[in-house]
């Protein structure tokens, strides 16, 4: 008695593509998911990237701060103000603390110089004109 394999295999294929049918949802939704998936997994890369980089630049501050180094910068720029002839610009104590032993320019946000800080001073164009004549070469 000899069984005949070949009369299995339509059954199978059939089966074979009803399966294929009712699982080419999944298939079909990822392929159009696929582009988006890939966009956020980039994004969060680019965001770790972007955490890394701020936790080592809060080390490199603290670290700063605990040492005592003075900044070393000759230029503030206030990127929140635009020099107006009318009213002073308003710099916060901890800028002015900054500088303390040295000289800086201060430029706002369209980098229009508005003055100077001179050992912990702020001194405003609209106060002594003659302030921002000597921004050496460079500097802005």
């Amino acid at each position: 008695m000899t069984s005949r394999t070949d009369k299995y295999i339509a059954p199978f294929c059939v089966a074979g593509v009803g399966l294929l049918c009712l699982a080419s949802p999944l298939f079909l939704n990822l392929g159009s998911q696929m582009p988006d998936y890939l966009a956020s997994q980039q994004l969060a890369s680019q965001q770790e990237q972007q955490r890394k980089e701020l936790i080592e630049r809060k080390k490199t501050s603290d670290r700063i701060k605990q040492t005592g180094l003075s900044i070393t910068g000759s230029t503030h720029t206030l990127t929140d103000y635009l020099d107006s002839p009318d009213k002073l610009p308003n710099i916060p104590k901890t800028v002015l603390n900054r500088y303390a032993t040295t000289q800086a320019w201060v430029f706002d946000a369209s980098d229009q110089c508005i003055g100077r800080i001179v050992k912990g001073n702020f001194i405003s164009k609209h106060n002594s004109p003659s302030t921002c004549k000597d921004i050496p070469n460079g500097t802005k």
